[in-house]
């Protein structure tokens, strides 16, 4: 009886206290302290309270700092002092109070946030980047927010590895694909070296916008190597690899469509159905069918760009059946310079019924022709078409001695 009657004063001062800081008013949250003085909280409160109301800001500093002392492992407690501080002007002090919070909780990524946003307003890059890269390693939800401020600050994507960025391809492709949407071509291959450096596989398509950025930028080598690169870290690519019997990257269709790269490339089209077919073909055992569906469609829908050399000879060939074709414009096969538009093939069209046959063609090169756009197109473009075309062991070879 000795020790309840003990123990309920108190456990009724620390209840009426509790009720009292749940509406918190000024009266309240000082009683509240009355009752419970040894309780930080309420004293966080209390220099929350003052600190809104903008009258005594020395008065809320003095309860934060009590708020603190009371409990220094409260990162909560040392960033709204280092608030305080900031409104009144003591940076000095503010900067102390951010370091204690992120030295109070190291890991949480809002603390580690606000101690970032505090040293890149100062200026002081050495001490807000590796905030950062806490943030990042930590809050997925804030990478992009986080790389965007860290380039506008820096510039430098070598202090962004060094100091903001963990080692992760995750990261690494995320910091790529900022570089790449902000048409930053020498620091993307930075980055593109970094992750490729990490020696893990990543999804090939989040290179994929690395490598049209370099096609777009006639980084026509560039992008040729980064493929190579992208092979020996991920050897699902490596049958995506031109060869000197074949510079048609996956000309029989026998692999996934990749959709980038130096793969096919294709898009919807909606009046010109692209499908692999398993049950017709020329050699392997799969081919590319194109249906049209009687409306109009200036393309099949599927590209690929292919890496040559100026002045020199090639032999294009490729096998094609149609099914019914009507149209007064049949679908070529067209190839033509990438940057320029010259064209050096253009075939035959395709009409009506006929098994497989083969389409051949030589050209050669121009003097600074380095990428080749190969396509299935129509011209004219505009006239209806039916029908169905299959296409299957697309080659392409150099033909010098």
């Amino acid at each position: 009886m000795l020790v309840i009657g003990l123990y309920l004063p108190l456990a009724a001062r620390a209840y009426l206290a509790a009720h009292l800081a749940a509406k918190p008013d000024l009266p309240n949250i000082q009683r509240a302290i009355r009752l419970e003085p040894s309780d930080a909280e309420y004293r966080a409160l209390l220099g929350r309270n003052l600190a809104l109301s903008g009258a005594t800001l020395d008065e809320a500093i003095s309860d934060y700092r009590t708020a603190v002392h009371l409990n220094p492992y409260e990162a909560r407690y040392w960033l709204d002092l280092a608030g305080a501080y900031q409104v009144a002007g003591r940076i000095d002090e503010q900067a102390q109070s951010v370091e204690q919070a992120v030295e109070a909780d190291p890991t949480t990524p809002h603390v580690a946030w606000e101690a970032a946003n505090f040293f890149l307003i100062q200026g002081n890059l050495g001490k807000a980047l590796p905030y950062f890269r806490t943030v990042l390693a930590n809050d997925p939800d804030q990478v992009d927010s986080a790389l965007q401020l860290c380039w506008r600050a820096t510039e430098d994507a070598n202090q962004m590895f060094d100091q903001a960025l963990p080692r992760t391809t995750d990261l690494y492709s995320s910091f790529l694909r900022l570089l790449v949407s902000k048409q930053e071509v020498v620091p993307a291959e930075n980055a593109w070296d970094h992750l490729i450096g990490l020696q893990q596989t990543f999804p090939p398509k989040l290179a994929f916008p690395y490598f049209r950025l370099l096609i777009a930028k006639q980084e026509v080598s560039a992008a040729t190597s980064a493929w190579q690169q992208l092979a020996q870290v991920d050897q699902e690519i490596q049958p995506y690899l031109p060869s000197r019997e074949n510079l048609i990257v996956n000309g029989g269709f026998e692999e996934n469509l990749l959709n980038g790269g130096f793969d096919w490339w294709y898009e919807s089209n909606p009046h010109a159905a692209l499908a692999i077919d398993t049950d017709q073909f020329y050699g392997g055992t799969r081919s590319l069918s194109v249906t049209f569906d009687g409306r109009n469609a200036p393309d099949a829908g599927i590209a690929q760009f292919i890496p040559v050399k100026p002045d020199t000879d090639y032999e294009f060939s490729a096998e094609s059946r149609t099914q019914d074709i009507d149209s007064a414009s049949g679908p070529r096969f067209a190839i033509a310079d990438a940057y320029t538009n010259s064209s050096y093939v253009l075939t035959d069209d395709l009409l009506g019924t006929n098994p497989w046959h083969k389409q051949q063609a030589h050209f050669r090169t121009g003097p600074r022709t380095n990428l080749l756009f190969l396509k299935v197109i129509r011209q004219p473009a505009a006239p209806l078409i039916r029908g169905e075309l299959w296409i299957d062991n697309v080659r392409l070879v150099e033909t010098n001695n």
